[in-house]
């Protein structure tokens, strides 16, 4: 058995895991898992992200099922199959050696609030990390400013394939599904700008917070951008 506290996630009440000490339990890297009912499916994710509710005590339940997820191109347990969607291309375009991979993220800490973004950009053996600083914002800015980024790292011309990895159904609802956006409208029109000439664009949508490696490498890098209020760069 384990024990679990009630708390706040992403506007719902679900459960997160907790210690002997009756509070969140968290493991090295700060992240705790929740469940959305007990003994359902457990998922990972920052414990700052979860707020116990008022008067919430422990209690005891079955400990989390696994959640189940694919690898893929780029990093384990992809999800291109159980967690995620693919507008553009296919499954085979997930594992595509030959492609272009682009993953992204955006964290914000309060919306509005400081936010930040990651982006790992994969091109055959080479392998860039960014992380920048954005100031005050919002998560679908912050969301949204990770994809610019990544495509302006893009060497030009570009030849082959791009995938962009992303758990932002904003991002891609505003750039590859036709939504009409209502805000952010000049930071779309950038990322669209950039986006021409680009001979063939797949989005594939991954479920965040799921253990997905190179999301998860994503959500670091904004986060710690937000940390140290400033920017990363790594390229190997």
């Amino acid at each position: 058995m384990a024990s679990w506290l009630k708390v706040k996630f992403k506007g719902k009440d679900v459960w997160a895991e907790a210690g002997a000490d009756g509070k969140i339990k968290a493991d090295s890297s700060g992240k705790t898992t929740v469940v959305y009912a007990l003994g359902g499916k457990g998922y990972t994710t920052f414990a700052d992200r979860v707020k116990p509710l008022p008067g919430a005590t422990p209690e005891e339940g079955p400990a989390a099922q696994a959640n189940p997820s694919t690898r893929g191109r780029g990093g384990k347990k992809s999800g291109a199959k159980a967690n995620s969607t693919i507008f553009g291309g296919g499954p085979s375009d997930i594992e595509d050696e030959h492609a272009i991979h682009l993953w992204t993220d955006g964290a914000c800490s309060g919306n509005p609030g400081p936010a930040g973004s990651g982006l790992v950009l994969i091109d055959g053996d080479a392998r860039l990390e960014i992380a920048s600083w954005l100031g005050q914002g919002t998560n679908n800015i912050a969301e949204l400013t990770a994809i610019l980024h990544g495509l302006q790292e893009l060497s030009r011309p570009v030849r082959r394939t791009l995938v962009v990895h992303t758990d932002s159904q904003y991002g891609i609802g505003v750039l590859a599904k036709a939504w009409k956006a209502k805000k952010n409208v000049e930071l779309i029109a950038q990322i669209k700008r950039e986006l021409r000439g680009i001979p063939r664009v797949v989005w594939h949508w991954v479920r965040g917070h799921e253990g997905v490696e190179l999301n998860e490498r994503c959500d670091a890098l904004a986060r710690q951008a937000i940390s140290n209020r400033a920017d990363w760069r790594s390229e190997t």
